[in-house]
């Protein structure tokens, strides 16, 4: 088998970091599934304000357009810039400022959301999944480059962002089932 295609898992902060933040102040709407973190903060005043939920899902829809850029293309720039978040505007600035101390916190904690993300990047079998759909098509899969970068909780199913971006949640019906893997080589490989 040549290696003419590459799928990188990644577990970065970035997105976990918003989906963080949405979970525990009650910032996500209803296509998103309400997250679990280790302590539910809502706070009432950002959970009540309707300007902090619309400039979360600016900042999260345009973190996952760059990031897109970012893995396809290598152009674009990440939108967030912790711990000051400088490149941030309006109220949801205060919010990422106040939460990034105990984000940070359990993301580093030798069992907390980095430890999770290296178990999970590890897991799949990729090369297995790859070897079943070449057998079940009978031909070598074509080049590509997939990125998916995972997160912890909060995604009821997987964003394709483009053929080359992933956001995934870690749910095993995706990472795990070889059906969804070979159905997705089918569809684009």
């Amino acid at each position: 088998m040549n290696n003419s295609w590459s799928i990188t898992i990644s577990g970065e902060f970035d997105l976990n970091f918003l989906m963080y933040v949405a979970s525990i102040n009650g910032l996500l709407s209803e296509e998103f599934e309400e997250g679990t973190w280790p302590s539910k903060q809502f706070l009432s005043a950002v959970q009540s304000n309707p300007k902090c939920k619309e400039q979360w899902k600016e900042i999260w829809n345009k973190s996952i357009y760059q990031k897109g850029l970012l893995k396809a293309n290598n152009q674009g720039h990440i939108i967030l810039d912790p711990p000051d978040f400088s490149t941030i505007n309006g109220e949801i600035k205060a919010v990422l400022v106040q939460m990034w101390p105990s984000f940070i916190s359990w993301w580093n904690m030798p069992a907390g959301g980095q430890t999770a993300m290296h178990y999970w990047e590890s897991i799949p079998d990729i090369m297995s999944f790859v070897q079943e759909f070449e057998r079940q098509v009978g031909r070598e899969i074509r080049p590509f480059q997939l990125h998916i970068d995972l997160v912890y909780t909060g995604l009821k199913k997987p964003i394709e962002v483009n053929e080359h971006y992933i956001i995934m949640p870690i749910k095993t019906e995706y990472l795990l089932k070889k059906d969804w893997w070979i159905k997705k080589f089918k569809e684009n490989y």
